[in-house]
């Protein structure tokens, strides 16, 4: 069996998340940022897909600098969104 106590310091909902992002090498941090990106998808669905692409990203390259910032996500994870924004806010103001 394994063993689930918390043996870091987590006193609030931020070091808890470090805490689980710790113990699973990172990766939670990115599947919340997945999730949150096909939510955001979801929900705004019904307008232009470019421009949801384009706020979609914004917001996830904001909390990537937030998850960044707490060191949560390397350098990779952070590019991809930024990436996905410029690609996306071209298309945009280009298009129109």
């Amino acid at each position: 069996m394994y063993n689930l106590t918390n043996l870091s310091n987590a006193n609030n909902f931020v070091d808890l998340t470090v805490a689980i992002n710790e113990l699973s090498n990172s990766m939670f941090a990115i599947f919340m940022m997945l999730t949150l990106f096909i939510i955001i998808m979801i929900v705004f669905s019904q307008y232009d897909k470019k421009v949801v692409l384009m706020a979609d990203s914004a917001v996830l390259t904001l909390v990537g600098i937030g998850f960044f910032a707490l060191n949560m996500i390397g350098w990779a994870a952070l590019v991809v969104p930024m990436v996905m924004f410029f690609i996306s806010l071209l298309i945009v103001f280009i298009k129109n």
